[in-house]
């Protein structure tokens, strides 16, 4: 292989309090030629998503769009049984766009509304011919809802907040007009009358003669809402908007409104339909509460899923309803009945994706956690079990008894995963204004995890969280390292290192100048010491420690490290590696694998060594910083080449 793009730098001995904070020459650069000869092996997808944003019905068949594309930049459409929830058809279409994002249909025809595109696409089916339909945006038009009724398909639109309509027998465009300051028409409904559009927040709804003309604002009949609108439906001449915490209904008037109040376990109503009974049912997000709009109230009828967001909620003959998920589970249900419940992941839909994190297991298995949905890869037997998490898995860790511990995004719940069946215990979550877990130490003598995390969005103060497995109790700390997110955590004998980030997560920019490296002792949870190492760094990435030597890799500036001498307390090497990602190591060496370059090398563990690279261009299958995963013999370690699960051999010492 080529050496690689970056300057590798190493000093050859740098002692001193100026260098202890970060000045003072460099020594020459030290190049090392890659190793040859050291290829890896791939054991396949790593993760499948079936992650759905668009789904809709046509007789006896249920549509869905892929949220993301796939590896060759397709667009899924799969086609399933509403009755059996088999497999039908699988078709990967060669759409321009982010990937999917609502459907309609019209009995024929399903009408495409991309990510991304200036087209609504439509597709046959019967024939499976794919056509650029409709020009109804730009480059980067959302379709946020799109529904069919008459000889018409309506749309709602991002970035323009705009109701449009497109005649079926001609394609032709015709715009009813912005519904307000938002970027997000997020709902449509359609009566023989009018035509009503809703907008995310600021929420507001009018309705406009569906001949066209100038509309009703209907905005002063809704709730104050955070989110503005989500859903919306229209029968009989009443309007039914789910409106951030409440259900409202009224006339076009305002009479006869009604405004519900959604229970306090449910997040949002984000589907509404009318049943073929004439009834209106509601669908939350996350619980998957399935409700009976009535007169007056909500009407508990069903609980098809948990933790989930919903692409789809529509009638079926007989009373019955179809779901589906935002992770590709199709259901069918019948209120106040049970619900049956099919995975489109294990059925054809699923498409690799890129993986949130991984960990191997002391049983010889390869944990992947992505997209709400873990997988147990057995790669000596080339078999899986695929099984659904509430959230991305982004810390993993292995404990007594072989539990396995993660920490899921949003949600900030750490949970136990029994090794044997799969079942999940929720410990709590982190909360104090977390976000992101980093990563996850387990602490065997004192049985207790430790926990790094981000903070919230707009937030600056990560945390250190203890929690104690005996008794499942939190015990967060933000003092360590403040105004910083923490980064990372390793720990060595009773000590903690931990690093920081001043920009937080999602802020405008930072508080405190510089970063700064902790050490904390995990026995009594107190700071030992503190010290802004590199006084021109405001964001560490990853740490890792050998013998006696501290290594840190900066996000800013972007893929330099040093090796701190923790005796010392002074800077011994130092260098480029031009991205960030992870250091970490085994028998005694030192690895880093870092983002842009996307190569895979070693450090020198001596003053006057050379970074070696071993993997230079490694295709990206990681959605976070990259990671590995030693073999019990130290001569390889697992991870992601592409969307694939691969096992990356190393030098011999």
């Amino acid at each position: 292989m080529p050496l690689t793009r970056r300057s590798l730098l190493t000093s050859s001995c740098l002692t001193g309090t100026g260098l202890a904070i970060g000045h003072g020459a460099l020594a020459a650069p030290a190049f090392a030629r890659d190793n040859t000869g050291l290829t890896p092996t791939s054991f396949g997808p790593a993760s499948l998503t079936a992650a759905v944003r668009g789904a809709a019905v046509i007789g006896d068949s249920v549509f869905i769009t892929s949220r993301f594309n796939t590896p060759d930049g397709k667009m899924r459409l799969g086609e399933f049984d509403v009755d059996t929830g088999e497999r039908r058809s699988i078709d990967d279409l060669a759409i321009a766009s982010n990937g999917g994002q609502k459907l309609a249909a019209d009995g024929r025809y399903v009408y495409i509304g991309p990510a991304g595109s200036a087209y609504v696409h439509r597709f046959d089916p019967q024939t499976k011919e794919l056509v650029a339909w409709a020009r109804a945006g730009g480059s980067t038009t959302w379709y946020y809802d799109m529904v069919v009724h008459g000889e018409h398909l309506y749309i709602g639109t991002y970035p323009d907040c705009t109701v449009k309509r497109i005649r079926l027998a001609d394609a032709t465009v015709e715009t009813y007009g912005r519904i307000s300051t938002s970027n997000y028409a997020a709902a449509v409904a359609v009566d023989d009358e009018y035509v009503y559009g809703g907008s995310a927040a600021p929420g507001t709804l009018l309705a406009w003669p569906k001949a066209g003309g100038a509309p009703t604002d209907l905005t002063a009949h809704l709730s104050a809402s955070p989110v503005g609108i989500l859903d919306m439906v229209v029968s009989d001449g009443v309007v039914h908007v789910a409106s951030g915490r409440q259900l409202i209904s009224f006339r076009r008037d305002g009479s006869d409104r009604v405004s519900r109040d959604i229970p306090a376990e449910d997040r949002y109503v984000d589907q509404l339909t009318i049943g073929s009974d004439g009834r209106v049912y509601a669908l939350t997000r996350l619980t998957t509460n399935l409700y009976e709009v009535t007169a007056d109230g909500l009407v508990k009828v069903g609980q098809p899923l948990a933790d989930v967001e919903n692409a789809l909620l529509a009638p079926l003959p007989g009373g019955a309803l179809l779901g589906v998920s935002g992770l590709g589970h199709v259901w069918k249900a019948t209120p106040g009945g049970t619900a049956e419940v099919w995975q489109t992941a294990t059925r054809g839909f699923g498409y690799p994706e890129t993986i949130q994190s991984m960990m191997r297991h002391t049983r010889g298995t390869i944990w992947v956690g992505g997209h709400y949905a873990m997988t147990v890869h057995r790669t000596e037997a080339g078999t899986n079990d695929r099984f659904d998490i509430n959230g991305e898995v982004k810390a993993m860790a292995e404990g007594k008894a072989g539990v396995v511990y993660a920490g899921l995004y949003p949600s900030t719940q750490i949970v136990a995963v029994d090794p044997d069946n799969h079942q999940i215990k929720v410990l709590g979550q982190l909360g104090n204004e977390q976000l992101r877990t980093k990563r996850i130490v387990v602490d065997r003598p004192r049985n207790q995890l430790i926990v790094a995390s981000s903070p919230q969005t707009t937030r600056h103060t990560g945390a250190l969280t203890f929690v104690d497995l005996a008794t499942n109790t939190f015990d967060s700390h933000r003092e360590f390292l403040p105004e910083q997110s923490v980064m990372d955590v390793v720990v060595r004998g009773t000590t903690a290192y931990i690093a920081g980030d001043t920009y937080g997560e999602g802020t405008t920019g930072p508080i405190r100048k510089v970063a700064q490296v902790a050490a904390v002792d995990i026995v009594t949870r107190t700071l030992l010491w503190r010290e802004e190492i590199k006084p021109d760094w405001q964001s560490y990435e990853s740490l890792h420690v050998v013998g006696n030597l501290l290594y840190a890799m900066g996000r800013r500036p972007r893929g330099a490290w040093f090796a701190y001498d923790l005796h010392t307390r002074t800077i011994v090497m130092e260098g480029d590696l031009g991205g960030y990602g992870q250091f970490n190591g085994v028998d005694g060496r030192v690895f880093s694998w870092v983002h842009w370059t996307n190569d895979i090398s070693e450090l020198p563990t001596v003053p006057g060594g050379a970074v070696t690279t071993l993997y230079d261009n490694v295709p990206r299958g990681w959605y976070n910083n990259p990671s590995f995963h030693f073999t019990p013999d130290g001569r390889a370690t697992w991870g992601m080449h592409g969307t694939d699960l691969a096992r990356f051999p190393l030098p011999r010492k």
